[in-house]
């Protein structure tokens, strides 16, 4: 019957033949567009972190039906046309099953589009401002309602109703801002000024006279990364002669060897994962993410969220029984990760309900100071 043809030829009609795309050991591909430059990098680095752990992991278990993961990894630079060129390499050109990253919302919409035309999940793992769907989208993200919901009203009532928001001029901190406005009016207090800036700010002593002649009481930063850290220093040599709390958000433990302990002195923030809060799950994770990395690395909520993203393809990939793409899409919906206070679910809407915790940062160290419960936020398809 193959009289003439190669083996080669043959082994590709046999294949074709089959209905398979790939020969059934070759390894799941994972396409990592992560920022490992740029405004953003300590996100990227840490999520890119967690990642790596969770795949050295399932490999040395035996892959996920057989097969192992590898991770294809691509410096996005914090910028959205990289991100998708990147990904349009990586789906095209390197085959890979799935995508993960960015961080940045610019970016995250510019790929999605992506993952949504060539049908190839996205597994996003940093916050957001919420209610973007599309099937191909994994939204492991804490969006408004996971912290601002629960943490204005413990404002309010311990550390006084005049809030100033100032953040980054783009899509996140814009819609954070607007959730804040309402909470705050929802809950009482008073927005005595809202402001964004762009990126690389060097002097921000103009914007330190303003919050000090507005009269707020709490500042609400979106501000996060190398500018967050300028920031922080900066205001902690500014005279505010008054007391004013500071909520970063998305302020990890990244923060305590970037900024100046005295400067983050008080400082809280709102997050699903905190290294010094004890749990099985979270002691667990901390401990093999130090065995991998050094103990003296920080860990943090991206790495956390990266780490789990590649636990749920897994469990997607075994519930659906295949390496079909759409299958796993499907398999997504209603997995869910440990349990007790530390579980983590993903639901129809391809977002998460996540425990959440505030912390404060207080003489070098970052410690909850009240537990927030599982948040569930209202379904991400519609808007509000």
């Amino acid at each position: 019957m193959y009289r003439g043809l190669s083996v080669g030829v043959v082994y590709v009609l046999l294949l074709l033949l089959a209905g398979c795309s790939s020969p059934p050991n070759d390894p799941v591909k994972i396409g990592v567009v992560l920022p490992l430059s740029g405004p953003f990098q300590i996100y990227g680095e840490q999520g890119l972190k967690g990642a790596m752990l969770a795949v050295d992991q399932i490999n040395a278990s035996g892959g996920v039906l057989g097969r192992p993961l590898e991770l294809i990894v691509r410096d996005n630079q914090t910028n959205p046309t990289l991100a998708v060129q990147h990904s349009r390499e990586l789906i095209q050109a390197d085959n890979v099953f799935a995508l993960m990253g960015p961080v940045s919302s610019a970016a995250r919409f510019a790929m999605s589009e992506v993952a949504e035309q060539h049908k190839t999940p996205l597994l996003y793992g940093i916050d957001y401002e919420g209610h973007h769907y599309n099937r191909y989208l994994i939204n492991y993200s804490i969006v408004p309602e996971h912290y601002i919901w629960p943490v204005v009203p413990y404002l309010v009532k311990n550390s006084g109703k005049k809030y100033f928001i100032f953040g980054y001029d783009y899509i996140w901190p814009h819609n954070m801002a607007e959730e804040i406005s309402r909470q705050v009016g929802i809950h009482g207090g008073e927005i005595k000024g809202v402001e964004f800036t762009p990126f690389d700010v060097t002097d921000y002593t103009p914007v330190f006279t303003r919050i000090k002649a507005s009269g707020a009481d709490n500042l609400m930063l979106i501000l996060p990364g190398k500018d967050g850290f300028n920031f922080l220093n900066q205001m902690a040599a500014f005279d505010f002669e008054r007391d004013i709390k500071t909520v970063a958000f998305a302020a990890d433990e990244t923060y305590l060897s970037q900024v100046e302990p005295e400067a983050l002195e008080g400082v809280m923030t709102a997050l699903h994962f905190f290294s010094s809060w004890s749990n099985p799950v979270f002691d667990k994770f901390v401990k093999e993410y130090g065995i991998k990395f050094g103990k003296d690395k920080p860990v943090t909520y991206a790495s956390k969220s990266h780490y789990d993203l590649v636990y749920f393809l897994e469990s997607a990939i075994k519930k659906a029984g295949t390496i079909e793409q759409e299958k796993v899409v499907d398999a997504f919906e209603d997995l869910t990760l440990y349990a007790n206070e530390a579980e983590v679910r993903l639901r129809p809407d391809h977002h998460f309900d996540l425990p959440m915790f505030l912390a404060k940062f207080s003489v070098g160290e970052l410690n909850v100071i009240e537990t927030l419960n599982t948040v569930s936020p209202k379904d991400q398809r519609h808007k509000r």
